[in-house]
């Protein structure tokens, strides 16, 4: 199957949900500029009491460190997460259907998060469970470079399992796309088809996503010069700025990534998810394979067979669910 990167596409994607981008960006940098105050208050008051007692100096340090870490998971679970979630449905609307939705696109992609999950914890649940069968997934690709003859293959390895491992995440919220594609409420079901999809189909979506992931590291070097050019000068005047605008870099080249970098590797990653398995019905053999080989992927499906079962106990919802066959040919875009 051809590996074709969706670079120039996944660019269009950024400009049509740019709401998100420019959420993104804001929160991202509120957040940042939050931490470096912060660490800037606490590391402050630990190097003052280090002066009198050294050993309270560094606890206080520690525990501030820690209270940044927390602050930073709940903010990562309870609104970033949603926040990506949502983009992802409204990017998944203009790849599926060559349109996005009328009104304001946040409140649809929250809406649409909280019609297919309803509850923060069964999307976490859902995700761990489906970033494990792909986690294992991926380190059956990574091993096959073992077997290559290739000149220092140790540190490829590594190398390739890294990258796989980063480009865990995109390829998750590809296969929970789906989803929102079908506009399907047993999202245990539709992981399970998604994953077992993603194994049929898993080289030019692992490769897009992969190669995804080095460009995003590239855009961080690049922001870095940019950033870190002008930083570099006027730390050279003014020396007492050199340590506060060297964080203010990091800070700034990291916020970059996680709000515009992670953005642009993600619609490239549905692009490709959904260009190689579009039309294709998930092969019981390759099902059979996943049992076989996965725990993770067992419980997937006991998951999903509990939810149907839930699902015909109660009233049927008044909107049906939209499954691959009951798709329209007209639902799709041209070319998809």
């Amino acid at each position: 199957m051809q590996v074709k990167l969706y670079l120039g596409e996944a660019l269009g994607l950024i400009f049509k949900t740019l709401p998100f981008i420019w959420i993104r960006l804001g929160t991202y940098a509120l957040l940042g500029i939050g931490l470096a105050v912060y660490f800037a208050v606490a590391g402050g008051g630990a190097w003052l009491l280090a002066d009198f007692i050294p050993l309270l100096g560094i606890i206080v340090f520690l525990i501030a460190w820690g209270g940044a870490w927390a602050l930073v998971q709940w903010a990562s679970r309870y609104f970033f997460y949603l926040l990506r979630a949502a983009h992802t449905a409204v990017m998944t609307e203009h790849i599926v259907h060559g349109r996005g939705p009328t009104g304001s696109q946040v409140a649809y992609g929250k809406q649409q998060v909280m019609d297919r999950f309803r509850d923060t914890s069964i999307m976490f649940a859902v995700d761990q469970v489906v970033d494990g069968v792909v986690r294992n997934i991926n380190r059956t690709f990574a091993r096959l470079t073992r077997i290559l003859p290739i000149p220092g293959q140790k540190n490829l390895n590594k190398i390739v399992s890294q990258v796989t491992k980063f480009a865990t995440t995109y390829i998750d919220e590809a296969i929970l796309s789906r989803a929102y594609q079908y506009r399907e409420q047993n999202v245990w079901a539709v992981a399970q088809d998604g994953v077992i999809l993603y194994a049929q189909a898993w080289k030019p979506v692992l490769a897009n996503a992969a190669a995804l992931t080095v460009i995003s590291f590239l855009e961080m070097a690049l922001v870095l010069v940019i950033l870190g050019v002008p930083a570099i000068a006027v730390g050279a005047l003014f020396p007492l700025l050199r340590v506060p605008l060297g964080v203010l870099v990091l800070l700034g080249v990291w916020m970059f990534k996680l709000a515009v970098s992670d953005a642009y590797a993600l619609a490239a990653t549905l692009l490709a998810y959904h260009r190689a398995t579009a039309g294709v019905a998930p092969n019981p053999e390759w099902q059979a394979r996943l049992e076989q080989g996965s725990d993770k992927f067992r419980q997937l499906r006991d998951r999903a067979t509990e939810a149907m079962a839930q699902s015909r106990s109660q009233p049927r919802d008044s909107a049906p669910n939209r499954r691959p066959a009951d798709l329209d040919s007209g639902d799709l875009e041209p070319g998809l």
